[in-house]
Order: C-alpha cells, then structure tokens, then sequence
C-alpha cells in the first residue's frame, strides 16, 4: 500500500508529518497546516507568544535584576534564543470520598507550682471530601528536561488565555513560526492519567499532614472540560568565559520560570563554608554525646553535620547554580507523573 503524503496547502511542498503532529509548518512557505492526525483539532488551545525580540530583553532585565548577574554582565553573551510550542493536557476531575487520620500533637500543661509538663497525644480526625480538582501534565511521556515542571507551575498560577488553534489566523503565525512539538498520548490516555493523579493528589496531601493514615476512601470521576493546550517555552542559552547556561521563559508573559547560571568566586567560597560548618557540627555533636554519655545527641549531631555538609558539597562540585522562580508542583492541586 502506499504511504500517506501531506502537502502545503498554500504552495504544495512535501511536509513531514506523524500521527501525533498537530500542525505541520511548511518548510518552504512558513504556511501552517492543521492536522488532526489522532486528535481533535477543534478541542486543541493555543496561548499566544511573545517574539523572539521581547524574549532577548526579557532575558537581559532578568540580568539587572540577578545579584550576581548584574555583576558578570560584561562577560555574558547571548549564544541562541530558541523558542517552541510544548503540549499539555488540562482537565478538571471530580473527586469525593472519606479519609480518617491520625495526628501526634504535643500538649502542655502548667502545674500549681509553675512547672510545665508535656505529653504527646494522638488526635483522630475525619475528613470528608468533595472537590474539583484542576490537572495539567505534558502530552509528552519523554520528558527529562529542566524548566518543564516550572512552566506548568507557571502556567496554573498565571492562567493565560488561549485561542482555539483553528482560530488563529495565518499572518498571527507569520510573525512567530514557532515550532509546535508533538504529543505522544492522546486525549484517552491524559484521561486515565489524570484520574489516578487526582486520587494521588488527595492522598499526598494527607500525607504531608498527617502522622498516620486510618482509612483512604476515594473515587475520582470521568475527567471533564478536558482540552490540549500548546504553550509557548522559550531558552535563551548564553555564555559566560567558557560555559554554556541558559534560561528558560515563559512566552506568554516573558516570565523567567529556571535558569542555569554560573558560579562566582565568592559564591562557591560560601558553599564551602557552608560544607566546613557540616563537618564541624558532626564533630561538635559527637563530642558532646560522648563526654556526656548522649548518644543520641551523638547521632543527631552527626547525621546533620553530614547532610549540610554534603548539600553544600554537592553546590560546590555543580559548578553551576539553579534558580527557579518559586513554587513547587503540588501548588496547582496536581499534575501528572512520569
């Protein structure tokens, strides 16, 4: 049988396509072409960018802002602003049952000669749900790379407005030309998923909260309202001396959501005091507890002398610093695992 071929409808050039791609952008012409392959092109939301241009100073602001930044600016170089659309699936699921928990709360007591006693007691509690939960998770499996979580965080805390995809007229296009990534799951997949994060959610929150879980009764509904949204992700990759870094944006609003930047002298001289702190804590600790036959100060001492000491350890080795722009991901009630 002969392969399916898809052409330009504009000027008739050959495009390469999939079943999961979305829009084809003519390679010759910059004409996009609406294919449903396995979706719904009508049920697919697109959130409009900033140019190319609005990014770049965006990127530089972030660099007055940044105190140590600002004073490596002399010595950055924007290397490539590179910029694609990302799918993401949205939905709402409904869920509702009980959940009965157990709390360890320390209560205090003063006594007639002014003396105060403390015991630990357990609280029992039971919760009854009944919510709506809104969910977004990226219409890609292979997801790995930094910014991606971020940009989700973003999204739920900004809500940007979309344009349904068919709706987007083609000079709207002509000014961008963004690249538009394909999904890999489609609407039937993002809903199964969607319903066991929505339990998860619950029970995470729970988890977090409680110092024992009694009685886990919960049931997600059919998601609903549930929609493709293209978001527009920006990265500018820039250099300092001779390291790559980069940053990535969120094009609707030209929002920094993660950045990669280089390490200063004094900077990598902080985490490493930092380390030396760790090490002399443990050692104090043990000390201590041995002289004064506490071993469990002992213990403690050591186990928080070793993890300072190896969080800024590892500071020291990376070289580079992180940065996102705050939030993490449970602050938009759910998103999907991978």
């Amino acid at each position: 049988m002969e392969a399916l071929s898809f052409k330009c409808e504009r000027c008739g050039a050959p495009l390469e396509v999939s079943p999961e791609t979305i829009v084809a952008i003519c390679p010759y012409c910059g004409f996009p072409n609406h294919l449903s392959g396995n979706l719904k092109t009508d049920n697919i939301f697109i959130v409009p960018t900033l140019d190319k241009n609005a990014i770049a100073k965006a990127f530089w602001d972030r660099v007055e802002r940044d105190f140590d930044l600002k004073r490596m600016k002399e010595k950055l170089e924007i290397v490539e602003v590179e910029g694609h659309y990302t799918p993401y699936w949205v939905g709402t699921v409904h869920v509702e049952g009980i959940v009965e928990y157990t709390v360890r709360e320390e209560e205090c007591h003063t006594d007639s000669k002014g003396n105060t006693h403390c015991h630990t007691v357990e609280r029992h509690y039971r919760d009854r749900i009944n919510e709506n939960l809104p969910l977004i998770g990226s219409a890609r499996r292979q997801v790995k790379s930094l910014g991606v979580d971020d940009m989700i965080n973003h999204y739920a805390r900004s809500r940007p407005e979309g344009k349904k995809l068919l709706e987007l007229g083609e000079d709207e296009w002509g000014k961008v030309k963004l690249e538009i990534l394909n999904t890999e799951m489609d609407e039937t997949q993002a809903k199964t998923i969607m319903r066991e994060d929505a339990i998860d959610v619950i029970r995470d929150r729970y988890s977090a909260k409680a110092d024992r879980i009694d009685r886990f009764d919960i049931t997600a509904d059919e998601p609903e309202n549930v929609h493709l949204v293209l978001l527009p992700m920006w990265t500018v990759y820039y250099r300092f001396e001779n390291s790559i870094f980069y940053t990535v944006f969120a094009g609707w609003d030209g929002k920094d959501v993660m950045s990669t930047e280089p390490m200063p002298v004094w900077r990598r001289a902080q985490y490493l005091a930092g380390t030396v702190f760790g090490i002399l804590i443990g050692a104090a600790g043990a000390a201590y507890g041995g002289i004064n036959g506490a071993p469990v100060v002992s213990i403690l001492a050591i186990l928080l002398g070793a993890g300072a000491s190896g969080y800024f350890g590892r500071l020291v080795l990376e070289g580079q610093r992180i940065e996102r722009s705050g939030g993490i991901l449970g602050n938009f009630a759910g998103a999907f695992k991978r």
